[in-house]
């Protein structure tokens, strides 16, 4: 019998419904407060997370609307071996994946940041990914800081590519909601993981 498991609250942050023990021991084991719980349905798993009065991001609003809102999480990669960047992204819907995405790019001074601009690629696309579903928000999930700070202007742009990535989002967040939200990378986060496999899985598979 299939088995939904229902994380009203854990690592993440957000509200989830898993299919598997593994990703929800991974979410709740060693998070103090957890409050999580396995259901045969996942209608039930559903009214779990409603009846703790969480809806998108983990909200203490008992708004249950909460297709309006999205959760994406971004990474990067670089292989100094192939001389490339790359991006991982995670879509999230209502504690569920609807979409992953992962690619590479090319421009020259952008591979002299590494990793780092596949992360800043991963949050231009995630935010597109957003705008183009008609989503009114979107919280990006990251693990480098600069995704945050370099958008918000916090950190200085000292070259293209950060000045280009804060001119972006700031045009964007006049099209829809922006928040940021940090998560510590390789630390067991489900979804970081897998942004960070996705982006790898892309320049492995560069000729």
């Amino acid at each position: 019998m299939a088995k939904f498991y229902a994380v009203a609250k854990g690592k993440s942050g957000i509200p989830l419904i898993l299919e598997s023990w593994d990703a929800c021991k991974a979410e709740v084991i060693g998070f103090k407060g957890a409050i999580y719980k396995s259901f045969g349905k996942r209608e039930d798993a559903a009214d779990f997370i409603r009846l703790h009065g969480l809806g998108f991001e983990g909200s203490s609003s008992t708004n249950t609307n909460v297709s309006k809102g999205l959760s994406i999480y971004v990474d990067g990669s670089f292989m100094s071996h192939k001389n490339n960047f790359s991006y991982g992204i995670v879509v999230v819907d209502n504690g569920e994946v609807i979409h992953t995405d992962k690619g590479v790019g090319f421009d020259e001074e952008a591979i002299s940041l590494r990793n780092v601009s596949g992360e800043v690629l991963g949050a231009m696309k995630a935010v597109d990914y957003a705008i183009s579903k008609g989503y009114e928000a979107v919280s990006i999930f990251f693990d480098y800081q600069g995704i945050e700070s370099w958008a918000l202007g916090t950190w200085k742009r000292n070259n293209k590519i950060t000045q280009g990535y804060h001119r972006f989002m700031q045009e964007k967040m006049k099209e829809i909601k922006i928040n940021f939200k940090k998560v510590k990378g390789h630390s067991g986060d489900i979804f970081n993981d897998m942004a960070d496999k996705l982006a790898k899985e892309a320049l492995e598979a560069l000729k």
